[in-house]
């Protein structure tokens, strides 16, 4: 988990370099190019393309919109913002994944979690900083990007069981790899050579994210697993120094410390409802097991 999150960090530290040059399209496209290569070879290792056959396109269709909207977003803030603070926004995607799984999964949000969402957004606003003269488009822009990544994720919930992961994580970059070869040539800025590998650059570590996040929430529960996301911070901010002198102010460490905290509860009351449900199925008779 944190080698794949140091890849994100990576990949969306050159992206606002090379955003700063080139369309945000052509950015996209080029990301999805240079990564798609690996993903295929993650998504057909043990299976071939038995592990792509799928009865609901349309579920690809529609996971493939939420990643176009999530990147084109996300990317262009990343060119108008602060690394560190975009990134810090960002942790705010369990507070409206367990916020939008009531209504779209029918999942029971008990009061605690309610009121850790609740806090979590006074974080969220409290980087968001909105009053004249200091509120940023950019970073509501980048929120926005974040209810695409929420919808992305409870998508993935909802198909885990009836959809193969490597099709979920492989057709959203495929239709995006086939969005960018259409739209890219009217936004197109030649790149020289270094930039080049900096396309490569991007589209390699983004891959190797996807891949490493994907195999740890294999390996281990999402309680444990979840909590290293917020090792975030620490990449964002030293490549922000060091690429373009940037620090985090006072007022974003605490709307980021307070939605961490809000998240991390959210993954305790997450785990003790879990722990709850397991007891009371272990504790059934065999004739209620099977009824």
């Amino acid at each position: 988990m944190l080698i794949g999150i140091a890849g994100f960090a990576v990949m969306d530290a050159t992206i606002k370099w090379l955003a700063a040059d080139y369309p945000v399209v052509q950015v996209a496209a080029l990301r999805s190019w240079f990564g798609l290569p690996l993903l295929c070879l993650f998504a057909l290792r043990g299976g071939g393309l038995r592990r792509l056959r799928t009865k609901r396109p349309a579920v690809h269709v529609g996971r493939y919109l939420l990643v176009l909207g999530l990147t084109l977003s996300f990317f262009w803030a990343l060119s108008q913002m602060k690394l560190v603070d975009a990134i810090a926004i960002t942790f705010a995607a369990p507070i409206f994944i367990t916020a939008l799984s009531m209504p779209l999964l029918r999942e029971s949000v008990g009061l605690h979690r309610w009121l850790a969402v609740g806090i979590g957004f006074v974080g969220v606003l409290v980087m968001l900083r909105p009053g004249p003269g200091v509120f940023q488009w950019a970073a509501l822009v980048v929120l926005v990007s974040v209810v695409f990544y929420a919808l992305l994720m409870i998508t993935t919930r909802a198909f885990k069981n009836t959809e193969n992961p490597a099709a979920l994580v492989l057709y959203p970059q495929l239709g995006m790899s086939l969005t960018g070869i259409l739209l890219a040539p009217f936004f197109w800025v030649t790149p020289n050579l270094v930039d080049l590998g900096l396309f490569a650059l991007a589209g390699t570590f983004g891959s190797v994210g996807v891949m490493c996040v994907t195999h740890a929430f294999r390996l281990g529960p999402a309680a444990v697993i979840t909590p290293f996301e917020y090792s975030a911070l620490i990449w964002a901010t030293l490549l922000g120094y060091f690429l373009w002198g940037e620090l985090p102010d006072a007022i974003t460490l605490l709307g980021a410390a307070i939605v961490i905290s809000s998240g991390l509860y959210i993954v305790y009351r997450e785990t003790v409802r879990i722990g709850r449900a397991r007891s009371q199925l272990t504790s059934m008779s065999p004739d209620d097991s099977s009824t």
